[in-house]
């Protein structure tokens, strides 16, 4: 079922759960207790300082690294990762831009269909490409552009299989304004559309009207905590 057909006994229910993750790393545990669930249609702010653990939850989250411990993880009200069609459900944008340096945007985005199956690949691929600007350059070869249509393609690839839930760790990074005014739509448009997202950002006031909902990761706990304005020092 797609997050477009859910039914409201599905949307009421978190679509993932996750209680009391521990990490470590070496001798140092940098996830303690993290505890968190999303709902379809919430946009989550992560925030915490820079070596808390937020790109290291991402990729839990993903199942990209396996947690020491966890007392209880679902996706789709199953245990994940339980299969592949659960890692197809989710969309990820992280620090690297996980794409192929030698082959085009275009390339890219097609090798990425066919492991996700998606329907339609080329029109799919053409209309993403056409929204974040990228048509023009679509046949270059990723390595010839600059951090920021790096940037641009990722979110292609993580829109491209039409996720359930978005993982975007600070996906505003290298963008110019017009780029992520673009995706500030496009992360609305999720919203709309009943997924589920989780952003980290070291900057949450800037994009404060994304968001459902904030968490701050501190001292390897996660904790309700909306961001505020400070006053400038007199």
């Amino acid at each position: 079922m797609t997050a477009g057909s859910a039914d409201a006994a599905e949307l009421a229910e978190p679509l993932i759960v996750a209680q009391n993750i521990q990490k470590r790393f070496g001798r140092r545990k940098v996830l303690k207790s993290a505890s968190l669930q999303i709902r379809r249609g919430e946009c989550v702010i992560l925030t915490g300082e820079n070596g808390a653990g937020k790109s290291t939850l991402i990729k839990v989250l993903a199942g990209i690294i396996k947690a020491e411990a966890v007392d209880r993880f679902t996706f789709r009200g199953k245990p994940f990762p339980e299969d592949d069609a659960q890692r197809r459900a989710i969309g990820l944008i992280s620090h690297q831009p996980m794409l192929y340096l030698d082959l085009s945007a275009a390339e890219n985005l097609r090798f990425f269909a066919e492991i996700y199956a998606v329907p339609n690949a080329e029109e799919r691929i053409n209309s993403l490409l056409q929204r974040i600007g990228m048509e023009s350059r679509k046949d270059d070869p990723i390595r010839t552009y600059s951090r920021g249509m790096q940037q641009r393609v990722s979110i292609c690839r993580a829109l491209l299989h039409d996720p359930d839930l978005l993982l975007l760790d600070e996906p505003f990074t290298g963008l110019d304004s017009k780029s992520a005014a673009i995706l500030e739509e496009l992360i609305l448009e999720a919203k709309e559309q009943q997924k589920a997202i989780l952003i980290t950002t070291h900057a949450p006031l800037v994009i404060r009207h994304l968001a459902t909902r904030f968490l701050n990761l501190e001292k390897g706990l996660l904790v309700d905590r909306e961001p505020v304005d400070r006053e400038p020092a007199q």
